[in-house]
């Protein structure tokens, strides 16, 4: 076939999206005239479509060089090279596009976006504006133009082209999220959230799950909504986020949906106990079978005193139901005494009981022992309640409980309660020593996490991928100044005091190719850590035990060292901090999380109240301190009531027992980082705190100076009660 007549029908073949042959053709044709400039062309475009981008930027060029003062060839080969990351030669190619064809809309387009994401948010306006002038009806063109005028702190403007958008393409999600985004920012978490999940009923993606999570945190619930109970109900189920970033708002729902007065009168008669036949009666248990309750409660703590208080009745009453001869079970009553049982082992039985309801539990454990030996059947309700009060792998008939049989619920009870500690019992003796663990201090924190590793968790979400950490950065402070780091791939990280891998993990999965090495002092944390890690299929951490004191004798250096919520628990903070800046190359980011003395004091007026009290830090001894604190009316330490940590075992020790702690505050950090010559990217804040921030301070655009943050805390005292989040970067070459 002549080689035009080839390339004719390679047209016809591409326009009708039969790719494949096309891309034969083209082929012949630039076989028999490679200079052809159409065929290059073409085929490139192909090429670049099949993701063969380093071709297409090699086909394009060719054709480039034929015929420079082609606005398309311009075009196309910038789309190439934007999806191989060379972005500054790509908006160079989109800008002689549009100086060769100023009516051209899609390379205004994607030169503005070129240029928002270079942060020059006045000339990005400048081409969305030029392409929505051209394109009037088109959807993407005002979503661009929106993002450019919300980047630019023009959010009222935003809403108008998002609206726009949505209008011309009811089905845009992209639109609905920046709209949403918009309506955040200005403090409407409502109008945000009700249009995210708009758009998640029109289709779920990763990003309007993502945003749902983090505005549905935010919010206050006052009534029972079904729509948000049925969404919450699939973000648990599948996993959308970490399951505890969402459950303030699943306890709100909880309680006002079906068994808010159960819930009340429990609250009301604690530390009494409701009878069984009010719990567990048919109308009870129907109250009780709440989908959204049974789903908290087997993947993450409730951290709830009301519920708490709920909880524990029907512990009691499931232990009372259980203890009679051969209860008739009812597929209902398992499925939540499961479910309860699941969460007493995520909160590591940190309710209180008393002496009568101990030595019934312990009948009841050893009625099951008994009958296991025996080979007599088991009603699966004896099970459940003895789970709910002990682990199952403690008994010493587990491994023939294991053998039998059970219904679904159950079964995934032994998993958790026999399979998984046992998988990291053997693991823990496997976990690779990468320093010794030394001085008085350190050993101290490391017997405490050696009996109760933390945090104790159970899901979490998959993080949205980042690039880089500089794009991760971009996004996350916008209007922050640092130096990039230019590294795309195979980030070397750090996270030091990883505890059972949560914060670990979260981080391997943002950064594509990350190597990473997590190190802990307390070999049962790692082994917690090795457990999950290795069940989520993730290959590229390593795990150590290793005092943070000891690190500066290895030779390894990292890109990103992350050390949150570890340093307050060294016996000097600030010497283990210079360790790992050590350690950080230069150039390097540094994640610290750090408490505050300003926003710590209900932790301090609760550690004195143990102190006065003389509890210790026995299991039985903290759930006594908590029963008791629950019970106080007026006590200032019970401030602590609102931080999850107090809901369970080894978090309420760590909040309230822990054998070492220092809080610092800001102009002591800042005094540290100037010494250090480590400068200040940002701090992470909810978007209130932001705005709020913003509008007292607007001179301090970045959000980095810290004696501006120091008096915003003095004034709004639990601005930082979870921690001082910092993001810091080292020089590029010592100053």
């Amino acid at each position: 076939m002549p080689p035009a007549d080839a390339f004719m029908t390679a047209l016809r073949h591409h326009q009708a999206g039969r790719l494949a042959e096309a891309d034969r053709l083209y082929g012949e044709v630039l076989a028999a005239e490679p200079g052809h400039l159409h065929a290059l062309h073409f085929r490139g475009a192909l090429a670049h479509a099949a993701g063969r981008n380093e071709e297409a930027v090699e086909l394009i060029g060719r054709a480039l060089a034929l015929n420079e003062p082609v606005p398309e060839l311009h075009y196309n080969l910038g789309l190439a090279l934007w999806a191989l990351d060379r972005r500054d030669e790509a908006a160079r190619h989109w800008a002689r596009a549009v100086k060769l064809n100023p009516n051209f809309a899609e390379a205004r387009l994607n030169l503005g976006n070129a240029l928002r994401e270079e942060r020059r948010f006045d000339e990005a306006i400048a081409q969305h504006s030029a392409a929505v002038q051209l394109q009037p009806n088109a959807a993407p063109a005002h979503n661009s133009l929106g993002l450019s005028l919300a980047k630019a702190g023009r959010d009222a403007d935003a809403i108008h082209h998002y609206r726009r958008a949505i209008a011309l393409q009811p089905g845009f999600i992209d639109a609905y999220l920046n709209l949403a985004m918009a309506h955040a920012n200005r403090g409407e978490t409502g109008d945000a959230l009700a249009l995210t999940m708009h758009s998640i009923g029109i289709r779920e993606t990763p990003e309007n799950k993502t945003l749902f999570a983090g505005l549905v945190s935010g919010i206050s619930i006052d009534r029972d909504e079904p729509e948000l109970r049925r969404v919450l109900i699939r973000a648990l189920e599948q996993g959308w986020t970490a399951p505890n970033a969402i459950a303030t708002a699943c306890i709100g729902l909880i309680r006002h949906g079906p068994a808010r007065g159960a819930i009340t009168r429990a609250a009301q008669t604690w530390p009494a106990r409701l009878p069984a036949a009010e719990l567990f009666g048919p109308e009870g248990l129907a109250a009780l079978n709440d989908p959204l309750l049974l789903a908290l409660m087997s993947r993450t703590v409730v951290g709830d005193a009301e519920l708490e208080k709920f909880l524990a009745a029907c512990r009691f009453a499931l232990l009372e139901t259980a203890g009679a001869a051969l209860p008739d079970e009812s597929a209902t009553l398992l499925e939540l005494a499961c479910a309860l049982a699941r969460q007493c082992f995520i909160n590591e039985y940190v309710y209180a009981t008393e002496a009568s309801e101990d030595a019934r539990a312990r009948q009841l454990r050893d009625r099951l022992e008994a009958a296991l030996a025996s080979g007599e059947a088991v009603p699966p309700l004896w099970v459940a309640a003895v789970a709910a009060y002990r682990p199952l792998h403690e008994l010493a008939m587990a491994d023939a409980l294991s053998a039998r049989p059970w219904p679904a619920p159950l079964a995934a009870l032994l998993v958790q309660q026999i399979r998984e500690p046992r998988e990291q019992a053997a693991l823990r003796a496997n976990v690779t020593q990468l320093t010794a663990v030394e001085g008085e201090v350190s050993r101290a924190v490391q017997a405490q996490y050696e009996v109760n590793p933390y945090p104790r968790w159970i899901h979490t979400g998959a993080p949205r991928k980042y690039a880089s950490i500089d794009a991760y950065l971009h996004e996350r402070f916008p209007h922050a100044t640092f130096r990039a780091l230019g590294k795309t791939g195979g980030l070397d990280i750090l996270i030091a005091g990883c505890g059972t891998g949560q914060h670990a993990i979260l981080t391997a999965q943002q950064f594509e190719g990350a190597r990473m090495l997590a190190i802990d002092l307390s070999s049962a944390s790692l082994a917690y850590a090795m457990a999950k890690t290795r069940a989520l299929g993730l290959e590229n951490i390593a795990y150590a035990q290793a005092d943070i004191m000891r690190l500066a004798g290895i030779e390894r250096r990292f890109d990103l060292i992350e050390s949150v919520g570890v340093l307050h628990h060294l016996a000097d903070p600030y010497a283990g901090w210079r360790v790992l800046a050590t350690l950080l190359r230069p150039g390097g980011f540094m994640r610290i999380g750090l408490y505050s003395e300003t926003a710590r004091q209900g932790v301090v007026a609760a550690r004195a109240l143990v102190a006065r009290a003389g509890h210790g830090a026995t299991p039985d001894e903290i759930r006594r301190f908590r029963r008791d604190l629950m019970q106080r009316g007026d006590e200032p330490a019970r401030d602590i009531l609102r931080f999850n940590d107090f809901f369970s075992m080894s978090e309420c020790r760590d909040l309230v027992f822990h054998t070492q702690e220092h809080r610092m505050t800001l102009p002591a950090i800042s005094e540290f980082l100037a010494a250090e010559e480590l400068e200040l990217i940002g701090l992470e804040t909810d978007r209130a705190t932001a705005r709020q921030y913003a509008a007292r301070f607007p001179a301090d655009t970045a959000m980095t100076a810290l004696d501006c943050w120091h008096a915003f805390e003095q004034d709004n005292p639990r601005t930082f009660e979870t921690m001082y989040r910092l993001w810091l970067q080292k020089p590029a070459q010592p100053q």
